[in-house]
């Protein structure tokens, strides 16, 4: 009985070990090469939450937004401060929207740009984006807009993440990537850093989204954001993402479908889904991401649509 009880306590003295050097890792500080992602320009981004002036226009959305607006030609189209708050689709668009509610002035105008996947999933996903700007970026200032569904869905990636600040090259030979960098967005949150490089077709995949897969809690749910973003007297704006003219079509029935649910739920929305494809020629390396001529193109009748529907409002 006596083995048994030293044994016991072993173990969990053991445990105990272990679960201590767990916490440990998991709140060191970010790794050289991982402070040096676009995930760390959420600090820039909130810093431009906090300082910009009203009239505000604020981009809600994936990399679509971030790769497919020039934020410059909006401020002087239509005389309102611009801020692109978008940075990475993987983040998920709850994460995205509960903390735009943080930084919210009365007379804000939101204009929410969701990735056409975003309505394909769950809406409390968990990645490894999501933790990493969660326990690093905000220094787990934001955790508390994290479901408890977002943080079982985050747990499997925190083994990978505690793992990497063991891998030396996390340390060592670090150059900031040329485009997916914390640097390569402008003042007004817009990656400009692709702007004068060549188009990289070669990385492009082109998608299928397949309509089985859609969440009507997604629409749900948007709209009691909404709700409360326009409780603190906002003006909440839905519009379509630029899309691959190739995954357009290959994806054609998803996307009416996002389409008609939308529209059923009487939101603003900005355009229709055709407006917004884009030609396979003006993508810069994914199906998503546009090059200098694609996003002045999509920037203009982003603009057009805007004059429309505030004059429809005002």
């Amino acid at each position: 009985m006596k083995k048994f009880i030293l044994k016991l306590l072993l173990f969990v003295s053991l445990l105990i070990l272990l679960f201590g050097l767990f916490l440990l890792f998991l709140f060191l500080p970010s790794t050289p090469r991982a402070s040096k992602s676009l995930l760390f320009a959420e600090i820039k981004k909130d810093s431009l939450l906090i300082a910009t002036p009203s009239t505000r226009i604020v981009f809600v959305g994936g990399s679509n937004l971030s790769f497919g607006v020039n934020c410059q030609l909006i401020k002087d189209s239509l005389k309102i401060n611009p801020i692109n708050t978008a940075i990475h689709a993987g983040i998920g668009i709850k994460y995205m929207l509960e903390k735009t509610l943080k930084y919210i002035k009365k007379g804000d105008i939101i204009v929410f740009v969701p990735e056409y996947e975003h309505f394909y999933s769950d809406w409390n996903i968990g990645s490894p984006e999501l933790l990493r700007t969660v326990i690093e970026v905000n220094n787990r200032s934001n955790v508390n807009l994290l479901s408890k569904k977002q943080l079982y869905n985050c747990f499997s990636y925190i083994g990978i993440f505690i793992l990497s600040k063991f891998n030396p090259f996390e340390y060592i030979n670090i150059e900031e990537n040329d485009v997916y960098g914390v640097n390569s967005f402008n003042e007004y949150g817009d990656v400009d850093a692709h702007w004068n490089l060549e188009n990289r077709h070669d990385e492009i995949t082109s998608n299928t989204i397949d309509i089985t897969g859609y969440n009507p809690e997604v629409i749900v749910e948007i709209r009691q954001i909404m709700d409360k973003l326009q409780e603190k007297g906002c003006i909440f704006l839905v519009s379509y993402p630029c899309f691959q003219e190739t995954s357009f079509n290959n994806s054609i029935e998803a996307i009416k479908k996002v389409e008609e649910d939308l529209k059923n739920n009487t939101f603003k929305i900005l355009g229709t889904p055709e407006r917004y494809m884009m030609s396979d020629s003006l993508m810069f390396d994914t199906v998503y991401h546009l090059n200098k001529q694609g996003l002045e193109r999509r920037t203009k009748l982003l603009i057009e649509d805007l004059k429309t529907v505030l004059h429809g409002i005002n």
